[in-house]
Formats: C-alpha cells, sequence, structure tokens
C-alpha cells in the first residue's frame, strides 16, 4: 500500500508537469481567445453598418471615414487594452497601434470607398482560427488541472488534506502567474529570433507574430510547469507557518 506521501503524489512528474504546463497555457490565454469573440461580433456590426451604406449607393466621405477611423480603429484601442500583456504584444507585432490605417489610406489601397467599406468589418482569419481552438482547449486544460488538484486533495490522509489544499491552491495561483509571465517573455524572445533584423530574416508582420505566438506558448508552459511548482511549495510553507506559529500575548 501507498504510503501517505505517495498518496498525495500517484501521478508521475511528466504527467503533473504536462497538466501544468497546459493549465498555464490556457490560462494565460483563454482570456485573449474570448475577447477575440468579443471583437469579432464588434466587427459584425460595424460590417452591417458598412452594407447599409453600401446599399443606399451615395456614401459620403465623411460618412466612410467615420466608420473606418471613428469605429473601427476606435475598436482595436479599446479592445486592445483589454487583452493580457501576451496577447497586447502579439496585436501589436501584428498591427501596430501607430500605423492604424486612415481612410485616405485604404482608399489609396484598395481604389474606391465602396472597396473599403466592402471589407471594413473583415479581421485576420488565422487568428480567429486559433481563438476559437483556444476557447475550447483553454478551458479544458483549466478543468483538468483543477481535476488533477481535487483527486491529490482527496487521496491525501485526512489530518493532511488541508495542508495538501494549501499547496494545490498555491500550484493553481503559480501556474497561472508564471504562464502569464512566460509567455509574455516567450513572446518578446520569438519575436525578436524571427525579426527581419536579426540572423534568421523572416520578413514581414506574420514571421514575427508566428514567432510570438510560437515562443509564448513555449514561455507559458515552461513557466507555467515551474510557478506551479513554487507555488505549491509556497502555499505548503504559508500553510505550516500560520497552522504552527504560536501567538504570545505580551
Amino acid at each position: 500500500m501507498a504510503t501517505q506521501e505517495e498518496q498525495q503524489y500517484l501521478y508521475s512528474p511528466v504527467v503533473q508537469v504536462a497538466v501544468e504546463g497546459s493549465y498555464a497555457v490556457g490560462a494565460t490565454q483563454s482570456w485573449d481567445a474570448f475577447m477575440r469573440k468579443s471583437y469579432d461580433q464588434a466587427n459584425q456590426a460595424i460590417s452591417r453598418q458598412a452594407n447599409a451604406l453600401l446599399l443606399r449607393g451615395n456614401v459620403t466621405a465623411q460618412e466612410a471615414r467615420a466608420l473606418v477611423e471613428g469605429q473601427r480603429n476606435a475598436l482595436v484601442m479599446q479592445m486592445r487594452q483589454r487583452l493580457s500583456p501576451w496577447g497586447r504584444i502579439y496585436s501589436e507585432l501584428l498591427k501596430p497601434s501607430s500605423s492604424l490605417p486612415t481612410l485616405d489610406q485604404l482608399v489609396a489601397r484598395k481604389g474606391s470607398i465602396e472597396a473599403v467599406l466592402t471589407s471594413v468589418g473583415k479581421s485576420r482569419s488565422s487568428v480567429n482560427r486559433f481563438a476559437a481552438t483556444v476557447r475550447g482547449a483553454g478551458p479544458a486544460a483549466i478543468i483538468i488541472q483543477i481535476s488533477l488538484s481535487g483527486v491529490i486533495i482527496s487521496q491525501a490522509a485526512p489530518q493532511d488534506r488541508s495542508r495538501v489544499a494549501s499547496g494545490q491552491a498555491g500550484a493553481i495561483v503559480g501556474g497561472a502567474a508564471g504562464g502569464a509571465g512566460g509567455a509574455w517573455a516567450g513572446c518578446l524572445a520569438g519575436a525578436a529570433l524571427l525579426s527581419p533584423s536579426l540572423i534568421l530574416p523572416v520578413i514581414g508582420e506574420l514571421g514575427t507574430g508566428g514567432g510570438c505566438l510560437i515562443g509564448g506558448i513555449v514561455g507559458a508552459f515552461g513557466f507555467g510547469a515551474a510557478g506551479a511548482a513554487v507555488g505549491e511549495k509556497a502555499g505548503t510553507k504559508t500553510y505550516d507557518f500560520v497552522t504552527r506559529m504560536e501567538w504570545k500575548l505580551g
């Protein structure tokens, strides 16, 4: 029969690291994925306004400018402020806020106001597909982590469950915090590696953005697993300190 200490950790270190790392990725990017869905819904509303103007047939430059610069560009900036640090960096690499296109720039590129309005509400399909995947996988990873922690707590000896629960709570918090920091650092490292100015001359925003995406996932996984381990120890130490300290009245 397994000892008390063994019963707390029936899962191999590989399984625990895999779960904790996946949880960190899910916790870090799920928020951004759901914000992307809100952004898409707002974009659809802008598309409906553009279509209404096109059907009317006499769109003025002022109306088109208000839609492109007053609504679409403003929406981009508002939604970006609500993203995680990783999400903001990734968004800036794909579409820098300092160079959001004006109506005049879009007309010069597409040829007419009508052509601009036709595409004003469209968003990047590759990002949408990734966000849709994360919206499903992210919460699943979080549920798996919480379930694993619940099993570990339930398998602990009754007198140790509070201590183990404190450690698992620390692991969950530490994994999320480590994952957020790792995603941010990994994005910067990946983007720098694939920057056109460095050794690997992958030209364009997709190369740099792809480096940020891959680096962010790797960073979130690694730092998240490490953060979970540190958080578990911190939670256990905190429990020991609080429950074993001697209160002395002067």
